[in-house]
Parts: C-alpha cells; structure tokens; sequence
C-alpha cells in the first residue's frame, strides 16, 4: 500500500509539472497570436551618406594643405568617400575639402586653408560627420490605451562612445549634449491624445537586442490609439528622429566595400501601458558613399559685330547709312550735317566674373588714312573727334549741333540682356549724348564701353556713330579704324 501511495503521489507531481508546462506554452502561444507587424512600414534617412573617419598617416607639413590618410587602419580607406566642400575635423580644428585626388593610392586631399602646427601629428584623428533625419512611416494595428512607440535605432554599443559627437563604424552616433543630439518628433494626432517625446543614448536606455545596442526613441501617448493609424506623413504625420549622425564604413569581417552599402536594422514598436512589446516590425535602412558627378564647361566668349541698315532706330535716331560687320561707310558728306550710322554688339559668355567691351581708334579720320598730329585740329586733312564742348574720350556731352561742333563720335544703347553701359544716348535728358572714341595714336586709354559682372547668354548694345565735317576740311576721301576688344573673367 505505501508503494502505490507512493506511486501516486509522484503521478500527482508529475501532472502539476507538465500542466505547468502546458499552461506555460498556452500562455506563449496567446502571446505570439496577439503581437503582429505594422503595414506600410518604412523607415527612411533623408540622407543616407556614410561618415568619414580616419587618421593622420605621418606628420604633415605646417600650413601645408595637402592631406595623407592612413588607408589601413581606420573605416574610411579611401579619401574619394570625402568629398568637395565638405567640412573636415583634423584633431580639434575645422576645414574645408578642396578636392580629393583620385590616385593608385586615393590617400590624399587638399584643405582650401593650410594646416595648424597642432593639426599635423601622426595618427591625429579626421572625421566628417554626415547628419541625418530618420523618418519612419507605419499604419497601425492594435488600439493600445495609453500605450508608446519606440523606434530602435543601432548604435556602435552602450558606452559613452555611442554619444562623443563622432562618426561611429557600426552604428548611428547619437550626439553629445554640448552640441545638438539626436531628437524624435511625435505625431499630433487627435485619438492619441497627447505625445510625450523621450530620446535616449545607447548608454543610458540599455536596450541590447540579440548582442546589438540600440538608441532609444519613445512617442508615449495618453490617448487611447486606434486601429488603421496611418502615421504616413500624410493623413498623419510621421515619426521623425533628427541630428543622427550617420556611421563612418564597417570594419572587420563586415568590411565596407566602396559603392555597397552598409546596412542596419531599425526595429520599430508599439507597447501598451506597461511597456509589454505588443506589435513590433524589424526594418532596414543602408548607409552608402556619396556618388561624385564630375563634369567640365568649357570657358565660352563670343563677341560679334553685326551692321545695322539705314533707317534703323539705335540711340534714338533713324540712321542715315548701311552698315556691316566689318564697315561704317558714311558716303558723301555734306558740311555742317551729321550722318548717322550704327552697329550692334553680342556678348555671350560662361565667365563667373562677367566680360568687359572696350573701344578706341587708330587715329583721327584722315585723308587717305593719313596720320592727324594731336588733335587734328590744326589739319585741314583730319575730321576732327566730337567737339562739342566738354566732350572727350572720357566725358560725353550732348551733340546735336554739327555746324558749330564739327567731327566724329559715338553714343551707346542697351538693346537687351543686362549690360552695364558706360553711358547712354538719353543720359541725363539728353538728345544724344556722345563721346570721343580713345585716339590710340595720341596714346589715349582704351575705354569700357559696356560690361556685365556674371555669366550671359547675350548682352546687345548698339554702338551709335555720328559725323560731321568742318568747313575747312578737305575734299577727299576720309578713313580711320575702331578696335572693339572683350575680355571675359572666368
């Protein structure tokens, strides 16, 4: 009798045990058909570059700025993951990249600034962070009162290092307090209630998942949720993390290989009230070296001298001859009458600095082309230039008497585009106000004409000539020549 009542107690032992179990697996079951993914997940960097990090190769050169990396020892092994105009921490001092050199050895790159005697140490650390902002889109399942999100996001491990303000390899660096950490954004949505934001370093949240240490950011919520949230950015606003710093390349077994992206796991949930995980999705986002777009404009000028027929209108006048590209043929004049003629001058250019258009003469207009001594106004073989008092190479006057103010000159109008001119026709009031061309023979400057100070597709300026002879000037046939010259500043 002791034997079986020994027996079964043990059978009653071992029932509780395996009901225990049983009840155990029910309860893991239930837990397992209530907890589910979101729909329409994703999680998206807004820029998804990795970080630079790497060191000194050998003591550089004080105020020199060319740069050696050590390609061997550190995530970055490659100075094209950097790229122009980017900002560069050497030790504790700030540069900028110039331009990286793309070599057998891809080590080098140059700082628009020369290097600090306390930048030039072997080893000293470069890092260019690339700062980003994760937004993550999800449509919900379960109507959880009073319940949070949290995003999860990989961190290179729960240590201070995780939070330094520098580009990690393996991991989202959070950022310090003294500059500006990592930070989500909740949602503003009715059901919910009111959104309580908590940003947490992988230091401080503990939250280590299959060996991984994560950042921690929760949106809790005093509402009672829904089911069917679409938290998309559209119907509702998503979840944004702000300032994270992405990761410099992977190293070791997971090496980064230069054009593949490196890739990390962003888990997202929905808790209820006591912090129990009840929905949970596990996403991916890649981290992957900026492309670099090159490209060469070659420098462009071109300048052309067109001729304008008679009775166009340039300068506010009907012109009286037909010019071409190449002449300014006045015919016959008649004393004290002014002929007028014209040309129109393009610009087009690619030049950052812009262009300038400068204008002079060879001589005064002489007969046969003959030379004018000084002025010309002691020869009666020389049409004098513009005489109108106060007028010279330099300083325009309104000409509109040619009986009295006798000899050659030119006025400028600005057609279209947005040339500068040095002066205009209807300056100041005036009918036509006119300059001297420079008379190179009497070692006169050269004079602007018209500039622009940027790029154009085509400045046109109408270059207005008027004569008229002196009574004491000759028969005969009368000439000189202008040079017109552009200069572009690239």
């Amino acid at each position: 009798m002791r034997i079986i009542i020994k027996t079964y107690m043990n059978l009653k032992k071992y029932f509780f045990v395996f009901f225990f179990l049983l009840a155990g697996s029910l309860v893991a079951k239930k837990y397992l058909i209530s907890a589910g993914e979101f729909t329409s997940t994703s999680a998206t960097l807004n820029n998804a570059r990795l970080s630079f990090r790497s060191g000194l190769q050998g003591t550089q050169v004080t105020g020199s700025s060319l740069v050696i990396i050590d390609t061997a020892s550190y995530p970055s092994e490659s100075v094209l993951q950097l790229q122009n105009r980017d900002t560069v921490l050497i030790n504790d001092s700030v540069y900028t990249v110039a331009t990286t050199i793309d070599d057998a050895s891809d080590d080098t790159f140059n700082l628009t600034t020369g290097l600090d005697a306390s930048d030039v140490t072997d080893d000293m650390g470069i890092s260019a962070s690339q700062s980003a902002s994760l937004t993550v889109r999800l449509t919900t399942i379960s109507a959880l009162t009073a319940g949070s999100f949290r995003i999860l996001v990989p961190a290179i491990g729960a240590t201070a290092a995780s939070h330094d303000g520098i580009p990690d390899s393996g991991g989202f660096e959070f950022g310090n307090t003294d500059g500006t950490p990592a930070s989500i954004a909740c949602p503003v949505t009715a059901s919910y209630g009111t959104f309580t934001p908590t940003s947490t370093n992988a230091e401080s949240a503990s939250v280590t998942i299959d060996g991984v240490s994560y950042h921690s950011f929760v949106c809790a919520y005093s509402g009672a949720g829904a089911i069917g949230t679409p938290f998309d950015g559209s119907t509702e606003e998503a979840f944004i993390i702000s300032n994270l710093i992405n990761p410099s390349p992977k190293v070791g077994a997971s090496n980064h290989t230069l054009g593949q992206a490196d890739t990390y796991t962003v888990i997202i949930q929905q808790r209820d009230s006591s912090d129990a995980i009840i929905d949970q999705t596990v996403t991916k986002i890649g981290v992957v070296d900026a492309v670099k777009v090159s490209a060469s404009i070659a420098p462009q000028l071109t300048f052309t001298i067109a001729g304008l027929a008679a009775s166009s209108t340039a300068c506010g006048v009907s012109t009286d001859v037909t010019t071409t590209a190449l002449t300014v043929p006045f015919g016959a004049l008649t004393i004290g009458s002014f002929v007028d003629a014209a040309q129109r001058l393009t610009v087009t250019t690619n030049a950052i600095g812009g262009y300038s258009v400068t204008a002079a003469e060879n001589d005064q207009v002489g007969r046969e082309a003959n030379a004018c001594a000084t002025d010309g106004s002691a020869s009666i073989t020389c049409i004098i230039d513009n005489s109108m008092t106060g007028a010279s190479h330099t300083t325009s006057a309104d000409w509109v008497d040619g009986a009295t103010y006798p000899g050659f000159g030119y006025s400028l109008d600005a057609v279209s585009g947005g040339p500068t001119v040095a002066f205009s026709f209807d300056e100041s009031s005036r009918a036509f106000s006119a300059k001297q061309f420079a008379d190179l023979a009497a070692a006169e400057a050269v004079q602007t004409i018209f500039t622009r100070a940027t790029v154009t597709a085509s400045d046109v300026v109408d270059v207005c000539y008027r004569i008229a002879p002196a009574a004491t000037n000759t028969a005969g046939d009368y000439e000189n020549y202008l040079v017109y010259t552009a200069s572009a500043t690239f």
